[in-house]
């Protein structure tokens, strides 16, 4: 088993065409508010390509709809890509699908899942958590594990970057072997706080979720791809009993 950061739309395509174990690392927020969504009561979030597409949403019974273009809201939709936004309301959220269009994260989702072994969702707040269930899907399945470090616009983005760090650095305390240029001694929100996102979303009023979502191993929950789908990643008895 190997594990590879790869970056963007391009690593995205790579780790579909070697069917690798896909996670899809989007810090600054995409990540964040797949995984705050389920862990605050969602049945589901439905990662959508298009505003379009998301706005059919709008108005459903037992469905929200969340995301942003250039940082902001989108108009009509009920929720921000805020991770923060959605804790303060999760009642609204229980049991229901949350429908989810980003600048860049469900993107990279969508061009990884045609092929990939596993679609799965990480950054910093789940990274002991999706390490784990990355390395059990791969060795179920005897494929290589790919980190896609999303990107901003299709640019790099060291706040991805980062994130799938401390992911690989989870999967090397597993054993499995990683690239040395991805294990390092580094602080998520230092390294957060200086980039171009963070910039973006400080201007727009969003400082409370950098804090946030630089935070580490905050929820033990993997949101995977089911069908059209991110759900609750479920581990085997195996790997629990481990």
């Amino acid at each position: 088993m190997n594990v590879e950061l790869l970056f963007a739309d391009e690593g995205a395509r790579e780790a579909a065409r070697r069917q690798a174990v896909t996670v899809i690392v989007d810090a600054l927020r995409a990540s964040a508010t797949t995984i705050t969504a389920l862990a605050v009561g969602a049945a589901g979030v439905l990662p959508v390509l298009t505003v379009e597409e998301a706005t059919t949403y709008v108005g459903r019974p037992q469905h929200r709809v969340a995301g942003e273009r250039q940082g902001e809201k989108c108009p009509g939709f009920d929720h921000g890509n805020s991770p923060t936004e959605l804790r303060r309301m999760a009642s609204s959220l229980t049991g229901t699908t949350l429908v989810l269009s980003t600048s860049n994260g469900t993107k990279m989702v969508n061009t990884a899942r045609e092929g990939a072994a596993a679609v799965l969702m990480g950054t910093t707040l789940n990274a002991r958590a999706v390490a784990r269930a990355a390395w059990q899907i791969a060795m179920e399945r005897q494929r290589d594990i790919v980190l896609v470090a999303a990107g901003e616009y299709g640019e790099h983005a060291e706040e991805d970057a980062c994130a799938a760090r401390c992911i690989a650095a989870h999967l090397h305390a597993l054993g499995v072997s990683c690239p040395s240029s991805a294990l390092r001694e580094e602080t998520p929100l230092t390294v957060f706080l200086a980039t171009p996102s963070a910039d973006e979303l400080r201007g727009l009023g969003y400082d409370e979720d950098i804090d946030f979502c630089a935070q580490q191993d905050v929820y033990d929950l993997v949101p995977i791809l089911h069908e059209d789908r991110f759900v609750r990643f479920q581990p085997s008895v195996e790997s629990r009993v481990a």
